[in-house]
């Protein structure tokens, strides 16, 4: 059974910098009561906050998952993660890594990590159009921990994630969150560009997926589809 405290550290693997009185509202909460368990989990390390200015009246404090936080939150992820790399490092050739540095073996481990992330998902993206297959990928990988929304542009679709699904084993080496990109392509059958990840200090992962030539003229318009 999810304790209030598992369920606030799901809420901002979700979406970070909520307040309590955001917490409270999506958890049938009195603030008061949120409050305390915030209090805790602060007290824990499992949160970090700041203070945001307001036009008039007292800053509000908005938390997020600290890194701890989030690597407690992607515990699932880190497992899922786990289960896919020693098959694909059981199945490498020797050929495919003589010569090879160790840097360059990871890159080809977590090649085979994405393939096999792609092929999990494949049968759940079946639309031909590049839209509905960007609503497809998304839904699919967000129970992966890999994307969170999507949303379209004139030229452009961008993908986010909110966290980190493994930010300790994503600082250390890009690998991992080349994997996710690769994948993300994978399925989309599109080229995909990472613009930002939250490893590297962005505030969220992002990836962009160009459409093609936008029509000329056109006013920007950003509409969330996912």
């Amino acid at each position: 059974m999810e304790t209030t405290r598992d369920a606030i550290v799901r809420l901002l693997a979700e979406r970070p910098r909520r307040s309590a009185g955001d917490l409270a509202e999506a958890l049938g909460l009195s603030v008061g009561s949120v409050r305390r368990h915030v209090d805790i989990l602060l007290a824990d390390g499992l949160l970090g906050a700041e203070f945001e200015r307001q036009p008039r009246g007292r800053p509000v404090t908005r938390y997020s998952l600290s890194t701890e936080g989030e690597e407690r939150s992607g515990a699932s992820s880190y497992s899922r993660l786990l289960e896919r790399i020693y098959p694909a490092l059981a199945g490498l050739e020797a050929g495919e890594i003589a010569g090879s540095d160790g840097a360059a073996v990871l890159d080809r481990i977590f090649q085979r990590v994405a393939e096999e992330v792609a092929d999990d998902h494949r049968a759940r993206v079946t639309a031909g159009e590049l839209g509905e297959r960007v609503r497809q990928v998304t839904e699919t990988l967000c129970e992966e921990g890999i994307l969170h929304d999507a949303a379209e542009e004139d030229e452009l679709f961008r993908l986010r994630n909110l966290s980190c699904p493994y930010r300790s084993a994503a600082q250390g080496t890009h690998a991992t969150c080349e994997a996710d990109r690769r994948a993300i392509e994978l399925l989309l059958d599109a080229p995909v560009e990472q613009v930002s990840t939250v490893a590297k200090g962005g505030p969220v992962c992002e990836y962009v997926v160009a459409k093609g030539v936008a029509g000329a003229g056109a006013a920007s318009a950003r509409r969330v589809i996912a």
